[in-house]
């Protein structure tokens, strides 16, 4: 079993698989925060709620909870489809106002795992509009260049842009930058209440590997 806690993003990620006995052997062992963000599956979620509560939410915004995922996976040899193409462009470390400025017209969905680092060695492509405000966005949350792996992710566009193509375009530049440098594995995690994207996603290619649980909990006092 294994339990690994990502602490670049706050709150603090975990991550778990193996046993959900090895799983709660680990957890028993390690100075857990006082907040987390889970990516476990669900014969694990036991194991976890003895250490968090994931409702209850005193900020009264429902930032707590617990939600079922989907993770997907492209097939190596799933060609891209011919859809009009629309002006992406490569973005940077620079770009990073102008992502958080997107992001900032929320809605379900909205991307909560970005952080400007990201772009430093990952993927990200967008669409950009009049007065050079981001349309839409995609790009990556993890890259091993050297394992050729990549996880896709900060997927948006903005509510008024939505219907004309943008987001299938983002993610073809993804893809197709990511297969041109030989990463041959590819993966995403989408919410399972989210058909609209999970329909994206299939039509490029992905496939459901398996579900899981993501969730934001707070510490149990114990």
């Amino acid at each position: 079993g294994l339990a690994l806690l990502f602490s670049a993003l706050t709150p603090c990620i975990l991550f778990s698989m193996g046993s959900p006995e090895a799983v709660r052997a680990c957890l028993a062992q390690v100075e857990l925060p006082d907040e987390v963000y889970l990516s476990i599956p669900e014969a694990h979620l036991p194991a976890v709620a003895a250490y968090y509560h994931f409702d209850n939410d005193p900020s009264g915004e429902g930032r707590y909870g617990i939600w079922p995922m989907w993770r997907m996976a492209l097939r190596s040899t799933a060609p891209l489809p011919n859809a009009p193409q629309a002006p992406v462009v490569r973005l940077g470390p620079d770009d990073a106002p102008r992502i958080q400025a997107l992001y900032a017209h929320g809605g379900p969905f909205t991307p909560d795992a970005f952080d400007a680092y990201q772009l430093e060695d990952g993927v990200f492509f967008g669409v950009v509009e009049g007065g050079g405000e981001l349309a839409a966005v995609g790009g990556t949350h993890i890259v091993d260049w050297s394992a050729g792996l990549a996880t896709i992710g900060n997927m948006y566009t903005r509510p008024d842009c939505r219907g004309r193509g943008l987001a299938g375009a983002v993610l073809r530049a993804i893809v197709g930058e990511l297969r041109a440098r030989r990463v041959e594995i590819i993966a995403l995690n989408v919410d399972q209440r989210n058909d609209r994207a999970r329909r994206l996603y299939e039509r490029h290619g992905f496939e459901i590997h398996c579900g899981f649980l993501e969730g934001v909990g707070r510490r149990r006092e114990l």
